[in-house]
Order: structure tokens, then C-alpha cells, then sequence
């Protein structure tokens, strides 16, 4: 029974380093920065600011096409402070007048195969060692 228990315990922590990922498509603000005569803006960094908020919403550096993008989640006036490491950058504001509403999860039905899965595989180990004892006993 110990090892059942045991066995149980291990299983559940084996997922805990399972990475998982969610893709979705969805409406997103897309700014994008260049210097009139100089060009590129590439990988220098911004700051997100949702309403009414102090906190950044999100960090970062622009991509390597000088690119922002966020998905906000609610309506609202949204900060965007960009700055390259010369001093040289700007504050943005962006009226977002619809709610957006953004799911933030993991495909659970791949999640919950694998733990079936797992305890399955531990049951059928524990099962065949235990059916094995029990052979060996009654010869």
C-alpha cells in the first residue's frame, strides 16, 4: 500500500515541469516605431501601462521589425513608453473603446490524458510486481 501511495505521489509531481502552451488568435495592437532619417528602432525597449494603473502590464523590447504588440483586457487609455539606451524614445497613448476579453489557459484535455495515462502505467507496474509476489509465494 506504501508504494501505491508512493507511486501516486511521484506521478502528480512529474507534471509540474510539463510546459505547456496555448495558442490563440486574437485582435491585438500592433505600433510600430522608426526614426524619420535614421531608420531602425529595433530591440529597444517599452513599457506598457494599462489604465489607471502604475505597475507596467508589460516589458519588453521591440522585435526586429521595430514592433509592440499587446492585447489589452479592458477599455481604456494605454501607455506605451518606449526608450533606446541613447535617451532617445516616446510616450504614446492609445484609446482602446472595446472590451476585450482574452483567455489565459492550457489545453486541460492534454493535461488530464497525461495524468490518465501515467496513473494507468503505474498501476499496470505495480499490478504486474504484485501479481509476480504473489506467483513466487504460492510455489
Amino acid at each position: 500500500m506504501k508504494t501505491i501511495l508512493l507511486g501516486l505521489f511521484f506521478a502528480t509531481t512529474l507534471f509540474s515541469h510539463n510546459l505547456q502552451h496555448n495558442v490563440s488568435y486574437e485582435e491585438g495592437v500592433v505600433i510600430t516605431f522608426q526614426f524619420v532619417k535614421e531608420g531602425d528602432f529595433s530591440y529597444q525597449n517599452y513599457e506598457i501601462y494599462a489604465p489607471e494603473s502604475i505597475v507596467p502590464f508589460q516589458v519588453g523590447r521591440t522585435d526586429a521589425h521595430a514592433r509592440v504588440l499587446f492585447l489589452p483586457d479592458k477599455k481604456g487609455i494605454w501607455k506605451i513608453k518606449t526608450f533606446s539606451e541613447d535617451g532617445h524614445g516616446k510616450l504614446i497613448n492609445i484609446n482602446i473603446d472595446k472590451e476585450k476579453h482574452i483567455e489565459h489557459g492550457i489545453q486541460k484535455s492534454d493535461t488530464i490524458l497525461r495524468a490518465v495515462g501515467g496513473l494507468l502505467f503505474l498501476f499496470a507496474v505495480f499490478g504486474g510486481i504484485y501479481y509476480i509476489n504473489k506467483k513466487r509465494k504460492d510455489i
